[in-house]
């Protein structure tokens, strides 16, 4: 496809005053949810349309984090909670994610051949449906507007090839699904169970379940993480053998033997790889997955052009790229040729797991971020995996300010180029606890005290939408502005811009069907001004409505 460079970004300040940080946040938090009060008829109102050009720019970063179910994760927590229970448990998180300062949640919906939402293909999920019970809702589509009503794209994260959850107390209903009907493809693997990638019609299966979830729903975009080929596994064992003594009286001893245990795809390599003239196994696994990931990036945009398809591969395409650097060669082990898929075009962002301390030895995180930069050809977005769950857990914890020093060399290094910027969190989990030293709210008065929306992505659709129009007012203490969308490019959001009397700015993004919004700060005092721009799907913004009152003056000020 096209490549285009994305626009300049605003600048991003990592800090702002302390009167500003107490007024634009709780200004950010009360307007979470879209103002529910109609124009009044008859009443005077206090705003007058004033110049697009007083409009502030839109601050841009993707703030994400990573949202599961597995391993005690933050949603589903237990398939032994109500419907009732589920649903505000992803209230508490959405809202917690909201007044960080995030702008997107990736949800696993697929951890392991089953879903959390209903599917004529695969079983509810064990993380959600107790004893087989299906929840009387649709998870997927409660969380998808929950997380658009709070102004936060929704990512949908899929598992495409593991078979059985991790937690080996779950019960594996996918692969007793797929047991059932087609056996052949799932495999055994040390612990685990796998869809063989091998087989073509079991990665049609796959690709066409994906594929539904964008058919059906309205998500912002499909997400993939590193698990395509799994990791090796090693089985060890040991043996008695003789050591010396006399044949009357011999000696032995004990010796272990560890080997790397083979993935066992003989059927499917002897069926379709060696038929097909690969070299070798390893090359034939790799064209799997890439065609796998190939027909993924062109079914989705067959269907919806504007669903993003992103991918968190391992931070490290293969040792020695970039030079010296040694770890995990994913290239060679999971069979992953994420920089092929890179430079293909096959994703619009890319988020490799950087999940190293910034003083690691080799300093993988800076130099990682920079080789993934440079071989960015079609300068698609990339935002770094970062491993945030060190500083909530784990014997050696990291410091909060590891994360903090993260997120400011990420942006430095960007600083005064047009590439975008953002970040993810793994996961969710480390940004909940609520305490004025918690990494989460840490971030919400520092690094991310200046709301900002995710980049836009021009090469899916460059055309902005027109001005709003305005089409009228509240007053007192329910005031609120109403605007409709102009004529063309439809808008997907509103970015929602309020200045106070100290002419600080704070934004806020709306889906679309919003229209009605407060025209006051957190502090109950009124806007001087407001911005409303309508965002397309693609992230593009069109030119601003800007209102002003009589006493605010000109909006740019």
């Amino acid at each position: 496809m096209p490549s285009a460079r994305p626009p300049r970004r605003a600048h991003v300040p990592r800090a702002l005053s302390a009167a500003a940080v107490s007024l634009g946040v709780a200004a950010l938090v009360a307007a979470r949810r879209p103002a529910e009060v109609a124009p009044a008829a008859g009443e005077p109102c206090p705003f007058v349309v004033a110049r697009p050009a007083d409009a502030p720019a839109l601050a841009r970063e993707f703030r994400a984090a990573w949202i599961s179910p597995v391993e005690s994760g933050e949603w589903p927590s237990s398939p032994d909670l109500t419907d009732a229970d589920h649903q505000q448990e992803l209230r508490d998180v959405l809202d917690r994610a909201s007044a960080v300062g995030l702008n997107a949640v990736i949800v696993h919906v697929r951890p392991a051949a089953d879903a959390l939402y209903p599917s004529a293909r695969a079983p509810w999920s064990s993380y959600i449906a107790r004893d087989g019970l299906a929840p009387r809702y649709d998870p997927l589509q409660f969380a998808l507007g929950e997380a658009h009503r709070r102004g936060l794209q929704f990512h949908a994260w899929y598992n495409p090839f593991r078979a059985a959850p991790p937690d080996r107390s779950r019960p594996a209903v996918g692969a007793a699904r797929i047991a059932e009907t087609r056996p052949e493809w799932v495999v055994r693997y040390g612990g685990q169970r796998w869809i063989d990638p091998g087989d073509p019609e079991a990665r049609a299966a796959v690709l066409a379940e994906l594929l539904d979830v964008v058919a059906r729903y309205d998500v912002d975009a499909v997400h993939l993480d590193d698990y395509f080929y799994p990791y090796l596994e090693e089985r060890t064992w040991t043996e008695r053998v003789r050591a010396g003594g006399t044949r009357r009286r011999p000696r032995y001893r004990m010796v272990r033997h560890t080997e790397t245990i083979p993935f066992p795809d003989d059927r499917t390599w002897e069926r379709y790889g060696r038929p097909a003239g690969f070299r070798t196994r390893g090359d034939w696994r790799r064209e799997n997955v890439s065609q796998f990931v190939r027909a993924l990036y062109e079914g989705v945009k067959a269907r919806k052009p504007w669903v993003q398809v992103g991918i968190s591969p391992f931070g490290i395409w293969r040792p020695g790229a970039p030079a010296g650097l040694t770890g995990l060669d994913a290239y060679a082990e999971i069979f992953a040729d994420s920089r092929r898929w890179w430079r293909e075009g096959w994703l619009d962002y890319l988020a490799p797991q950087l999940y190293w301390r910034n003083d690691n030895d080799q300093r993988r995180n800076q130099r990682l971020d920079a080789w993934w930069r440079a071989e960015n050809a079609r300068e698609r977005h990339l935002y770094p995996g970062m491993l945030t769950m060190r500083v909530a857990s784990g014997a050696a914890r990291w410091a909060p300010s590891e994360i903090e020093g993260q997120i400011a060399h990420y942006r430095d290094v960007r600083a005064g180029s047009p590439e975008a910027l953002g970040h993810v969190h793994f996961r969710m989990q480390s940004l909940l606890e609520e305490a004025p030293g918690g990494l989460g709210d840490r971030l919400r008065v520092g690094a991310y005290v200046e709301p900002a929306l995710p980049p836009a992505s021009p090469w899916l659709g460059e055309q902005a939408p027109g001005a709003p129009r305005y089409t009228g007012c509240s007053v007192g203490a329910g005031a609120a502005v109403a605007v409709a969308a102009s004529a063309g490019e439809p808008p997907r959001w509103w970015a929602v811009q309020w200045r106070d009397a100290l002419g600080r700015w704070s934004l806020r993004a709306y889906p679309a069907a919003a229209g009605v919004f407060t025209a006051r700060l957190g502090d109950g005092s009124a806007a001087t001004a407001m911005a409303v721009r309508a965002v397309s799907a693609t992230g593009v913004a069109g030119p601003a409505l800007v209102l002003t009152t009589a006493a605010g003056g000109d909006a740019g000020r």
